[in-house]
């Protein structure tokens, strides 16, 4: 298994569908005139943006040095990330409690980019291990 190449192609697909998603997002509030969009979609992409990161580098680390772990890790780096997304929701519904309706775009935006990179990462990383048992 080559941790390099794969740290690469984790980052750059991770950046394209963060990309992705924020162009659509941007061109739904530009098409459908929701303005409220706009904050839930940058908080949500520096959000998967960071957290990408963060687990590919923690990856990297753990392949590096005992590729035996990376299952407890898969398990351990998704429940951090969705602790911290829990915290960032639960932030921002402190911040933003008297505009329900901000808080439901918030919501919604949030959780679409949350679970588009869930579905990433198991797809990925599925790949990966199979890859890396031949």
């Amino acid at each position: 298994m080559n941790i390099d190449k794969t740290v690469y192609i984790y980052n750059k697909v991770s950046l394209w569908t963060i990309s992705g998603l924020t162009l659509i997002g941007l061109l739904v509030m530009q098409v459908a005139g929701y303005t409220l969009m706009l904050t839930p979609l940058i908080v949500s992409a520096v959000f998967s943006l960071v957290c990408s990161v963060a687990y590919i580098m923690g990856w990297k680390a753990i392949a590096r040095r005992s590729a035996e772990m990376l299952p407890k890790y898969y398990l351990a780096g998704s429940a951090f990330r969705l602790m911290a997304a829990a915290i960032l929701l639960l932030v921002y519904c402190v911040i933003s409690r008297d505009d329900i309706t901000a808080i439901k775009w918030f919501t919604i935006v949030f959780i679409v980019y949350y679970i588009v990179l869930l579905v990433f990462d198991a797809i990925f990383f599925a790949k990966v291990s199979k890859n890396s048992k031949k």
